[in-house]
């Protein structure tokens, strides 16, 4: 058995589109940043520690696990706390390059794969009146990044995955489901 150790729909989206049958039960621990590791090793163990924790109820299932982190210029852009925050965020991102980071971990009995994905997302100058337009229609608010690709026309081009932006990179759990030995 499949065990999606997260509720967010995107993610269920994404594995539902690689024809997985699963189940969700997401971790609930918060996510800790140890910075000092620096921004990947920092994610990886976040993605690694749901996954811990949900394998202590599914011990002889598969669990994976991500956490998404935008990054503009080294610091962590996370969910916004309000909607000042959120215009404050979309506003900094505007005419610029940011990181989309997501940190895969599959973990099956003694096996544990780690992996972090980064997108390089370039966002449109964007107007007062989309930030607010977008802001006030709440999508948003769950987000890291104050944004979802899918649902806003923000993004110039990327360059990586798209599906690493939406919260799950596909090509890299295909990969990795491939070297779980079942």
């Amino acid at each position: 058995m499949i065990v999606l150790a997260s509720k967010s729909p995107r993610r269920k989206e994404i594995l539902k589109d690689l024809d997985y049958d699963f189940i969700v039960c997401p971790a609930k621990k918060d996510e800790v940043f140890d910075l000092s590791l620096g921004l990947d090793e920092a994610l990886k163990k976040v993605a690694e520690s749901k996954a811990k924790e949900v394998s202590e109820f599914y011990s002889d299932s598969i669990i994976i696990s991500a956490d998404t982190i935008v990054c503009l210029d080294d610091k962590i852009l996370g969910k916004p706390k309000s909607k000042k925050d959120a215009i404050h965020t979309l506003k900094s991102l505007s005419n610029r390059k940011h990181q989309v980071k997501t940190g895969v971990c599959i973990i099956y009995k003694n096996q544990t794969f780690l992996h972090v994905e980064t997108t390089d997302v370039y966002f449109k100058k964007l107007v007062d009146e989309d930030i607010l337009s977008y802001v006030n229609s709440g999508k948003c608010m769950d987000k890291a990044g104050s944004y979802g690709i899918q649902e806003c026309d923000f993004v110039d081009h990327i360059e990586g995955d798209y599906t690493n932006v939406v919260g799950l990179p596909k090509y890299v759990v295909e990969t990795m489901m491939k070297d779980v030995a079942l």
